[in-house]
C-alpha cells in the first residue's frame, strides 16, 4: 500500500511541476499590447512578450520570487532580487553550463540568428531611423553571455551575436557584438535600422541556454548608456487599429493603406495611436506622401477621417500632384470619433503602380481649441464597390471621450483612458 501512495504522489508531483512549467512558459499579455517610448528611448521588461516562436527544443521561463522550474541544469539561485520588476526570462533547459560541456549546435548553441528560441514584442515607433538596442542579462561565465536581436521576423547583421563578457554574475546592460577578431564585442554595433513608424515585432532568439533576461531597450543615441534597471516602460493597449480593417474586410478585393504606413519622418504628422495627426502648437498644416503599392486599376476612394469636437479638420488627397478631392470631417460630440460620417467617398479613380499619393491635413479650430487633422488611412475599393462598404460600415463606429470611457458599436474596440 506504501508503495503505491508513493507512486501516486510521484506521479501527481510530475503533472503538477509540468502545469507550473507550462504557465512559466506562457505571454504575460496579449497581442494588442505595444510599447512606445520617452524622449525616443523605449525600454521593455522581458516577462511582457506576447507569444514565443521556434521553442520546440529551447523556451523561455518566467523567474520572480514566486515563480521557479527546475529543468536538467538548471541551478540558478535566487537572481530575481536583482532583476527589474523582481522578474526575468530564462532560456531552459541549460545544457552548456562550463566549456567542458559538449557544444550542440541546433540545441544548446545557435549562432544563426532567428533559429531557436524566439521572444516576440510589439513596439510603437513613431521616428524612424537607427535604433541601438541594449539587453540587460546575468552572465556566470562565457557559455550563457549572447543573444540575437531582429525585427519583423529579419534578422540584420548588426543584431546578430549580442556579446557580454564584462559584468559576471550581476545584472549587466550591454550592446557589443561578437566578431571574428574581437570576441568580447565591438560597442555600438548592436542596433535596428527601421525605416517605417508604426508598430513593429522586435524579436530575441538563442544564442547560447541559460541565458537570463531581465529587460532590453531601443534608442537613437548613439552615446547612451543605461544604468541600474533603466528606464520604465511605456505600455499601451492598440487601439483604433481595427475600423479601418474592419470596414475594409466587407467588400472582398479591398485593399487599405494605413496613416501609420506612410513615411513621416521630415514631415509635421506624428504618430497618434493608429492614426496621424498634427500638434497645432507647432504647425497648422502637414502633408506626407508614399507610393501606391497595389496593381494597376480603377478604384473607389475611401478616405478615413476622424470627427474632432474642437472643429472640423480639413483634408485633401493627391495622386501624382493632382487633386482627386478634399473634404472638412463634421464636428464630433466626443472628443473624437470614427465612423461612416467621417469617411468621404470619391470614385472611379485610377491608379498605377507605383503613382505617389499624398494626403494633406489642416487643423481646424472651434476658435479656443484647435484639433490635430487625425486621420486612419485609405480604403481602395473595387470600382462600383465603395458604395457597399460606406454602407456596411455604419454597422461600426467609435465614439471616444478623453479620459472617460470608450462607447462602442459595431466589433471594433478600444480601451479606457488610462
Amino acid at each position: 500500500m506504501k508503495l503505491k501512495i508513493n507512486i501516486v504522489l510521484a506521479g501527481f508531483l510530475s503533472i503538477s511541476l509540468g502545469s507550473i512549467a507550462q504557465q512559466l512558459e506562457e505571454p504575460t499579455i496579449n497581442e494588442n499590447v505595444f510599447f512606445e517610448g520617452n524622449d525616443e528611448i523605449i525600454t521593455v521588461e522581458a516577462e511582457h512578450f506576447y507569444k514565443q516562436s521556434k521553442s520546440k527544443i529551447r523556451q523561455w521561463y518566467r523567474k520572480s520570487s514566486t515563480e521557479a522550474t527546475k529543468m536538467a541544469r538548471d541551478e540558478d539561485e535566487k537572481y530575481h532580487l536583482g532583476a527589474s520588476n523582481n522578474t526575468y526570462l530564462e532560456i531552459l533547459p541549460d545544457t552548456r553550463v562550463t566549456a567542458e560541456d559538449e557544444l550542440i549546435a541546433g540545441e544548446n548553441f545557435s549562432n544563426e540568428a532567428g533559429q531557436m528560441g524566439i521572444l516576440h514584442y510589439k513596439v510603437n515607433i513613431s521616428s524612424p531611423g537607427r535604433y541601438y538596442v541594449w539587453a540587460r542579462i546575468f552572465s556566470m561565465g562565457a557559455e550563457d553571455n549572447g543573444l540575437h536581436v531582429g525585427i519583423d521576423e529579419n534578422w540584420p547583421e548588426h543584431g546578430q551575436r549580442m556579446q557580454w563578457c564584462e559584468g559576471k554574475n550581476e545584472w549587466t546592460w550591454g550592446s557589443a557584438q561578437r566578431t571574428k577578431l574581437i570576441h568580447c564585442g565591438v560597442a555600438k554595433q548592436i542596433y535596428l535600422d527601421i525605416k517605417k513608424a508604426g508598430i513593429h515585432d522586435i524579436q530575441f532568439s538563442m544564442r547560447e541556454d541559460g541565458v537570463k533576461l531581465d529587460k532590453f531597450l531601443l534608442t537613437k543615441d548613439i552615446d547612451y548608456i543605461p544604468n541600474g534597471k533603466g528606464y520604465a516602460e511605456i505600455k499601451k493597449q492598440a487601439t483604433a487599429l481595427s475600423y479601418i480593417d474592419e470596414i475594409a474586410k466587407t467588400v472582398n478585393g479591398t485593399k487599405i493603406m494605413k496613416a501609420i504606413d506612410f513615411p513621416i519622418k521630415n514631415t509635421n504628422f506624428y504618430l497618434d495611436n493608429a492614426w496621424l495627426a498634427i500638434n497645432p502648437e507647432k504647425y497648422k498644416e502637414a502633408a506626407v506622401s508614399t507610393d501606391f503599392p497595389f496593381e494597376n486599376g480603377m478604384y473607389d476612394i475611401i478616405f478615413i477621417g476622424v470627427g474632432e469636437n474642437d472643429g472640423q479638420s480639413g483634408f485633401q488627397m493627391l495622386v501624382n500632384g493632382n487633386e482627386v478631392g478634399k473634404y472638412s470631417a463634421p464636428l464630433s460630440k466626443n472628443s473624437f470619433e470614427e465612423s461612416i460620417k467621417y469617411n468621404k467617398l470619391w470614385k472611379n479613380i485610377e491608379f498605377k503602380k507605383g503613382d505617389k499619393v499624398t494626403v494633406v491635413a489642416t487643423v481646424g479650430t472651434d476658435g479656443t481649441e484647435f484639433t490635430r487633422g487625425r486621420w486612419g488611412g485609405i480604403i481602395f475599393a473595387p470600382k462600383l464597390k465603395g458604395k457597399d462598404i460606406l454602407e456596411n460600415s455604419k454597422a461600426f463606429s467609435i465614439k471616444k471621450n478623453v479620459g472617460s470611457e470608450t462607447i462602442v458599436s459595431g466589433s471594433v474596440t478600444i480601451p479606457k483612458d488610462k
